[in-house]
């Protein structure tokens, strides 16, 4: 039974027995149910009551029925950059007040991609009723008024939004798609010939007051002073750099002293030597919200908004505001609960093709692959082309597992030879379209990922570090997957206090500078905990351990060290001790030592270990997944914990790129996604890119069994 006659007998059957009525809707392109709920003034939870099927996804064409109270319609407006209520309220010719009316969480602020009601279409097709006894009067027929006397083109370049392609002729975005009929139902796309409409009453670029249009309309001139910066007179008048150029399209770069130029006549928060101390400037990401602001500072709205008072209309990319020094709950980053999980293959709706770089350490140039034995012996003693060729074989069925579920990708492999490869890095940078892609995953080593992400941040194309641990405090476009060594710390530290009521808490951390911070972090966390004596050469006697233990309590010990002899010499003497007491082993960092042959699992297991760790580190060869079934079929063996990783990080990326216009806008999400042994939440730095903070804790459980704890 096809879709539409399931549709006219749930209509039937409904209009008899319930008297509900209902409307059909056909989804348009780039459509979801939330967008489709806000047009019609109902939940997503009720169409999906009446459409079960819609909880899997949405397709274009694909009939729904909406239940509707009233045969009102709402016209919405689809939130694009630079957008403020203001603009929006003279776009549609009614006041800001009545957009909060119909929308009141945008007294919040309003972000990219919000959905907002901008009036009800009313029966008469007149005007839009707005609910009240106020009837605004916006033409449903997207009509202006205006004759064109000519027309000029406009090729759209990357990036571009028909906002700001209509902010620079001084035309509407509904004046540009009156003569470009597709746009009513198709977004612009790069390499796009618009025809743009010339009026005889304004100038192109600017507005019937001669002001750039995207600007305010009230200017003044300004004498440019010494000192003086487009940072520091931009903010001060409350608009981004861009619109400072926007209002001096003929400005000196050189910025001299004496210049005149256009600013807003209103003037907000200096700027400079008057900053207040206890203050700080911040930069408006792209995507964020006064929401997300609020929360992050720790302060209410109005608190913010008086501090900025040009924010009252909501946040624009690249706005810099005053913010509280001493709110800023974690100095580092905007912080995303961890605790969520969601299922990003339940919420795919962008199947637009994605492109990806992937550039790794394959040194095929030093590969003789007309000699067998010698490619068998390089292979052997070149570690990290065997982690590149793991990680790749992860990737392309990464790329295999997301076509199944419609995302198609279209991957360009970059070989990026040896570490700190400067010359070849930008070689392969010249030759290679980078501006289009939607993300790059790599390069392995970190001077040669740092060079990538620098290059490639004038096209904002993010670029995932897969596996260093390092991060980078200069750039936005870098997204760090490896959880940093101190989150991991914290991680575990965390997790012991929570449950640290009652228990003997133990500190034995290895003697030198290299660990006196994490041993001076613990005592600060657990300032009860009884500090092991180590002596000189890194070691501990029985008589100073049994000092320190208690027969009544659990002792829940923290052992930190990276000397073999060390930890082979406090394990047995812990192990001898947890025959009469309750000894739990704790350590911020399983590292290479502990792998020792010297050190026996089974006594790790005896005292069941906890650590953190960025996966899950299960045996893929006993689990059943898709992915593992897949390799194994591809490739003939299980797949290590390389192509694991590869596999991971590529997904989440496409599944990522499927539920969001780009990267930036996917990090956002709150929550954690997670795959087969790692998972992922993405959280941004206040200065740079954006680090995954999600990890686990794993336990030696009894048997030698891994456990994941949390």
């Amino acid at each position: 039974m096809n879709k539409v006659l399931m549709f006219v007998l749930l209509l039937f059957v409904t209009s008899v027995g319930l008297a509900q009525q209902y409307k059909s809707h056909k989804v348009a392109k780039g459509e979801n149910v939330y967008r489709i709920a806000k047009r019609y003034n109902v939940t997503p939870e009720v169409i999906y009551k009446v459409n079960p099927t819609a909880k899997d996804g949405i397709k274009e064409g694909e009939i729904l029925a909406i239940p509707v109270a009233n045969d009102k319609e709402y016209k919405t407006h689809l939130v694009e950059e630079g957008d403020t209520v203001y603009s929006i309220s003279k776009k549609y010719g009614i006041t800001p007040e009545e957009i909060y009316k119909l929308n009141p969480e945008a007294r919040d602020g309003i972000n990219i991609d919000q959905i907002l009601k901008v009036g009800i279409v009313s029966t008469e097709k007149t005007g839009i009723d707005t609910g009240d006894k106020t009837t605004v009067s916006v033409p449903v027929t997207e009509e202006t008024g205006r004759t064109p006397v000519s027309f000029r083109t406009h090729k759209v370049k990357k990036k571009e939004t028909l906002t700001g392609i209509a902010k620079a002729y001084s035309v509407t975005i509904d004046e540009i798609k009156k003569h470009n009929k597709r746009l009513y139902s198709e977004g612009i796309r790069k390499k796009d010939k618009l025809r743009i409409p010339v009026y005889e009453s304004v100038a192109a670029g600017t507005d019937e007051g001669g002001t750039p249009v995207g600007t305010v309309s009230q200017v003044t001139t300004y004498v440019v002073k010494p000192k003086d910066t487009k940072f520091g007179i931009a903010r001060k008048h409350g608009i981004t750099i861009e619109e400072l150029e926007q209002l001096n399209p003929e400005m000196d770069p050189d910025f001299p002293i004496g210049m005149e130029i256009k600013v807003p006549t209103s003037v907000f928060v200096e700027y400079g030597d008057v900053l207040e101390e206890g203050f700080e400037l911040y930069k408006i990401q792209p995507k964020e919200t006064m929401f997300s602001l609020v929360r992050r500072l720790d302060i209410s709205s109005d608190s913010l908004m008086k501090m900025n008072p040009y924010i009252k209309d909501g946040l624009k990319a690249g706005m810099v505001i005053t913010i509280p020094k001493q709110n800023i709950k974690d100095s580092l980053s905007f912080d995303y609960a961890e605790g969520k999980t969601i299922n990003l293959e339940r919420k795919l709706f962008n199947f637009k093709q994605k492109k990806i770089g992937v550039m790794l350490p394959f040194s095929l140039e030093s590969i003789d692959i007309n000699t067998r034995s010698k490619t068998e012996e390089y292979l052997k003693r070149k570690q990290s082309l065997r982690v590149a060729l793991d990680f790749y074989s992860g990737i392309l069925i990464a790329v295999d597992s997301a076509k199944t579920r419609g995302i198609s990708t279209e991957l360009s492999v970059f070989d990026t030879e040896k570490d700190n490869n400067v010359k070849g890095i930008k070689e392969i940078m010249v030759e290679a379209n980078f501006d289009e892609m939607d993300a790059v995953i790599g390069p392995l080593y970190q001077s040669n990922v740092e060079l990538v992400t620098a290059e490639l941040k004038k096209y904002d194309v993010p670029v995932f570090s897969p596996a260093s641990k390092k991060e980078s405090k200069l750039y936005g476009n870098f997204f760090q997957t490896r959880p940093s060594k101190e989150l991991l710390e914290d991680k575990l530290i965390s997790y012991v206090e929570k449950d640290s009521t009652d228990k003997n808490i133990i500190i034995i951390v290895q003697r030198g500078t290299k660990h006196e911070a994490l041993k001076n972090k613990l005592i600060a966390k657990f300032p009860n905990a009884k500090i092991a004596k180590i002596q000189k050469g890194n070691y501990l006697y029985e008589v100073d351990l049994a000092r320190i233990l208690d027969a009544k309590k659990p002792n829940w010990v923290f052992l930190e060290s990276n000397d073999v002899a060390m930890i082979s010499n406090v394990i047995p003497l812990l192990n001898a001790k947890a025959e009469s007491h309750k000894v739990t082993l704790f350590t911020t960092e399983k590292n290479k030592a502990f792998d020792n042959d010297n050190i026996k699992n089974e006594q790790l297991s005896k005292m069941h270990l906890h650590y953190p760790s960025i996966d899950k580190e299960y045996d893929v060869e006993e689990m059943k997944l898709p992915f593992v079934e897949r390799y194994k079929k591809k490739y003939g063996v299980a797949p290590n914990k390389f192509a694991v990783r590869g596999f991971d990080i590529a997904y989440d990326i496409l599944m990522r790129l499927g539920t969001a216009d780009d990267l930036y806008h996917a990090a956002t999400f709150e929550g954690t996604t997670e795959y087969v042994e790692n998972k992922f939440n993405y959280a941004k730095k206040l200065l740079g890119g954006y680090y995954n903070k999600a990890s686990y804790i794993i336990k030696f459980d009894d048997d030698l069994k891994l456990t994941v704890v949390e």
